[in-house]
């Protein structure tokens, strides 16, 4: 399986659980370019990816963990688990964009930000979200 067809796959699952149409996504996006990502016709970009995970009450950060999960057949809290080790592993070296500004202990709530089986209620989900798309913001 592609990554664009994983994340095919958990777009529409998540849209299809939250209820959500296509057509409903019309403030994030157009129907025919959503109709194509779920088709896995066409890549994602990281402003689309913003939009789209904001529109689902995510963070982008849960759609690729979940996309990398089935593509991979590896469990989400492990590629999470794995992201914590990497980016720690980064800290010492220093110069990396974001990593002197993550908090201590690294992500101590983000394995059930991400993948727990309760959702955060609205407020904290959109204050969630904030927090981890300033952590995922890239300069150039």
């Amino acid at each position: 399986m592609t990554l664009k067809s994983s994340f095919a796959t958990v777009l529409r699952a998540i849209r299809n659980k939250r209820n959500i149409t296509q057509r409903q996504f019309a403030d994030a996006t157009s129907r025919t370019y959503l109709s194509k990502l779920e088709g896995g016709k066409s890549s994602i970009t990281l402003d689309k990816l913003e939009q789209i995970s904001v529109r689902l009450e995510l963070s982008p950060l849960t759609l690729l963990a979940l996309t990398l999960s089935e593509d991979g057949g590896k469990p989400a809290r492990e590629l999470v688990n794995t992201l914590q080790v990497e980016i720690e592993a980064l800290e010492p070296e220093g110069g990396l964009p974001g990593v002197s500004n993550l908090p201590r202990p690294l992500l101590p709530s983000l394995p059930q930000a991400l993948v727990g089986n309760r959702a955060p209620q609205r407020s904290s989900r959109q204050s969630a979200l904030r927090l981890y798309q300033t952590e995922l913001s890239f300069s150039e």
